[in-house]
């Protein structure tokens, strides 16, 4: 919208205009208050009330647009540096765990079963890390079975009750286990495993 005055011209063709007649006329000053700007402009020029008043607007706008201005550099400047300091953040924690995994490399528990296996025929091993690895997975589905409740509201108490659950390992599924990976690694017969029972014990006769 335009806004008109008495004399029927709009402030923006008013502004045009004054902009042009007073290319050889004045030169802008600084503001001798805060919300006064000093206009330097010819005698002749003073004397015109409306010519007084866009230039004192122009100056007003070009005030606040640097303003503006300098807030923005200032948004701008704080916005780098909570990237940085995010960034570094970042890479310390990074550090800092890629150095505690390495400190803890000869305590996990897959490194531990390792030095178990040093006292174990080695015939064997493969058995051993069948029901490791089958444990580890266990444990993980347990984990992730603890997270989703909590994640869901699901209280304490009950996520530790379901990670148990998932992670337990009966004696029937370890025997079960026992008897898949001795058949898979070549230490006993499908058909040798069927005289066993559910217990991993051969059934007795009677004399």
């Amino acid at each position: 919208m335009v806004f008109k005055n008495k004399h029927g011209f709009g402030y923006a063709l008013m502004a045009a205009l004054v902009m042009s007649v007073l290319s050889n006329n004045l030169a802008f000053g600084q503001s001798t208050t805060e919300n006064e700007p000093e206009i330097k402009v010819s005698e002749k020029l003073k004397n015109n009330p409306l010519i007084m008043k866009v230039l004192k607007n122009i100056e007003i706008s070009k005030k606040k647009i640097a303003e503006m201005q300098k807030k923005q550099l200032a948004i701008d400047e704080h916005t780098k540096l909570i990237q940085k300091q995010r960034k570094i953040a970042q890479e310390n924690f990074e550090n800092a765990l890629a150095q505690m995994n390495k400190n803890m490399a000869d305590f996990t528990p897959r490194a531990s079963f390792t030095k178990f296996l040093q006292g174990v025929n080695e015939t064997h091993h493969d058995v051993f890390w069948g029901q490791f690895n089958y444990q580890e997975q266990k444990t993980k589905l347990a984990r992730a079975a603890m997270d989703s409740i909590l994640k869901n509201g699901g209280s304490y108490a009950d996520a530790r009750q379901t990670y148990y659950k998932v992670a337990s390992m009966p004696r029937t599924e370890i025997i079960e286990l026992t008897k898949e990976l001795n058949i898979q690694h070549g230490f006993a017969t499908a058909e040798m495993q069927k005289y066993f029972d559910k217990a991993g014990k051969l059934p007795r006769t009677e004399d």
